[in-house]
This record gives structure tokens, C-alpha cells and sequence, in this order.
């Protein structure tokens, strides 16, 4: 294999230069694009107090990714567009029907799947990701398809290519960065509220989201019935701190409406002897479909629990 020497003949289907660091950069563009546009659309969605959600994901792909995003690229070129790029060229040399850049873009589909079926036998589903990680390879190889072209209509390698991709996308996430300012300012794009609800929309049976077992009953009254709410034990010695794993309360107790602390959000205030200090569940979700949420150990990853009405 020699890199980088486009005026000596290779044979079909080697990886070349120009397509590594044509499909390694269109990659590594395409990730904060993606990110970014990620960021854009959860701007309404519920943070449910994780400390600053995806905007500390987005922070950390701009610190961390200047040094990351060309390995990724690289990475995600050895697995999947030069594989598919590979079988393209085959497939149209083999057939002679088509432009071997759409052949490229079919051959996506079966290595993404192939990928996806790994990831599958762990546990993982099939044809989500299998559709996934074959689309994320369609803008890298368009990239390899143009790139080469351009170098044999130059009759040089080309120049600049990681610097260029880097700058488009610098540009582009700017672009969308300034829409979602934009959208916010002029209220196109809604960022989350919480749903302001009474007391009398409270009042009714909470269960677990996932784990239906989990059951807090607020009564007109002011009562509260807790089976199998969690809450942190605190532990006396060594100073004093929480033990690392909640416990499960089943008590009865008193409640009200309150607010959270932290982020001044309408909350459930639960007070039940032999269950901790009074928990504040936090009122999240929609009007049309509310949550109560609570959330135990490191604020920066904490473990939520998520509460949902149940009808009856």
C-alpha cells in the first residue's frame, strides 16, 4: 500500500489515502453537527435536575473534542465507510450498473447491520442501531466519492482536508447554535416548563415508571401512603453521610405542596416516620402526562426515580 501517491496505479478496492482522511474527517464534521442539533432539540425536553443535561455534554465535546473527534473519525472509517466504500466499488465492478457512490451508500446498510447484530447478542436491539450507524456513514462516504474525484481532476493529492471539514463544521454548529438563540429569543423554540399543578391534580396513585411495584398515594386529606418509595438512609458514623444504596419505605405519612430548592420547580413534599428526612418529589413530565421524580447519591450522576400517574 503506498499513501499518498496518487500517480501510480492501485488495484480496485485498496484503501487509499485519500479515502482515510476523506471519510475520517467527514466524520469527525459530522459528530459536533450532530451534537449540536441534539442540544437544539432537547431544549424542551426534561432536564429532571442532572446538572445542566446535554448543554455539559455539548461543553465537553467542544474542550475534549479537538483532540478526539480525528481518532473517532478514523476509527469510524476502519469500521464502516471503507468497508462499505470497499464492497461498492466491487459490487459496481462486478455488475457495471450504477454509479459506484450509490452502491457505496447501499453497501452501508448490511456492515451497519453486521455491527448492530454484535451489539445485539449483548443485549442491545437490532434495527435501531442498524439503522443508525449505517446512516452515520452516508456524509462520510459521499465525502470519500467527492474527494477522490477532485484529486484525480487535480492530479495532486489533496490538501487541507481535515482543516477544511473542521472549519465547515465549526461554521455549520455556529449556524445552529445562533437559530436555537434565535428560536428561544422569539419563543419559536420553547424551552421546558414544568406543568403547574394543584393539589387536587396531585391527589391520586403514583407508581414506578419502570417498576410499577413502587407506589406513593396522595389523599385529599393530606395523607400519604408510601409502598416501596426509596430514600437514603443516613448513616451516623464516620461523620455522618448517606448510604449508598436507598431503601425502600413502606410507611404512611402527611404531604404537601411545595417547591424544589434547587430549581424552584413544584414539588410533593412526603413526610413519613422511619423513611428519612421529608422528601421532595419534583414535579416534571407534561400536563397531559405528569412525573414525579426524586434523585439519590452524586448530584453530577445521580440515580432518579420517576413516579407516573396510574389511572383507577
Amino acid at each position: 500500500m503506498r499513501w499518498g501517491n496518487t500517480g501510480e496505479a492501485r488495484p480496485r478496492g485498496t484503501w487509499s489515502d485519500v479515502r482515510m482522511r476523506a471519510a475520517g474527517a467527514a466524520c469527525a464534521a459530522q459528530l459536533p453537527v450532530a451534537g449540536m442539533v441534539a442540544f437544539t432539540l432537547t431544549l424542551d425536553d426534561d432536564s429532571r435536575g442532572t446538572g445542566g443535561g446535554p448543554a455539559l455534554g455539548l461543553a465537553c465535546l467542544f474542550v475534549f473534542g479537538p483532540l478526539l473527534l480525528p481518532v473517532v473519525g478514523l476509527l469510524h472509517s476502519a469500521v464502516l465507510t471503507l468497508p462499505a466504500v470497499g464492497l461498492g466499488r466491487l459490487g459496481a465492478a462486478r455488475l457495471g450498473r450504477g454509479p459506484e457512490w450509490a452502491w457505496s451508500l447501499a453497501c452501508l446498510l448490511p456492515v451497519g447491520a453486521a455491527w448492530a447484530a454484535c451489539f445485539a447478542v449483548l443485549g442491545a436491539p437490532f434495527v435501531g442501531p442498524a439503522l443508525w450507524i449505517a446512516a452515520s456513514g452516508i456524509l462520510p462516504a459521499l465525502h470519500v466519492t467527492y474527494c477522490r474525484r477532485r484529486e484525480e481532476r487535480l492530479g495532486r493529492p489533496l490538501r487541507k482536508v481535515w482543516i477544511l471539514s473542521g472549519l465547515t463544521s465549526l461554521g455549520v454548529c455556529v449556524a445552529v447554535f445562533g437559530g436555537a438563540v434565535v428560536g428561544t429569543a422569539t419563543g419559536l423554540i420553547k424551552e421546558y416548563e414544568p406543568p403547574r399543578l394543584t393539589a387536587e391534580q396531585l391527589t391520586g396513585t403514583w407508581s414506578g415508571e419502570d417498576d410499577e411495584s413502587v407506589v406513593l398515594r396522595l389523599r385529599k386529606d393530606g395523607r400519604a401512603v408510601l409502598d416501596g418509595t426509596p430514600f437514603e438512609r443516613f448513616v451516623t458514623e464516620a461523620g455522618g453521610s448517606y448510604d449508598g444504596e436507598p431503601a425502600r419505605c413502606h410507611a404512611t405519612g402527611t404531604w404537601t405542596v411545595g417547591r424544589d430548592r434547587y430549581e424552584r420547580r413544584p414539588a410533593v413534599a412526603v413526610d413519613a416516620k422511619g423513611c428519612g428526612d421529608s422528601q421532595l418529589w419534583t414535579v416534571g413530565g407534561t400536563k397531559a402526562r405528569p412525573e414525579l421524580f426524586v434523585s439519590f447519591g452524586d448530584p453530577d450522576s445521580p440515580d432518579i426515580e420517576v413516579l407516573v400517574r396510574r389511572r383507577g
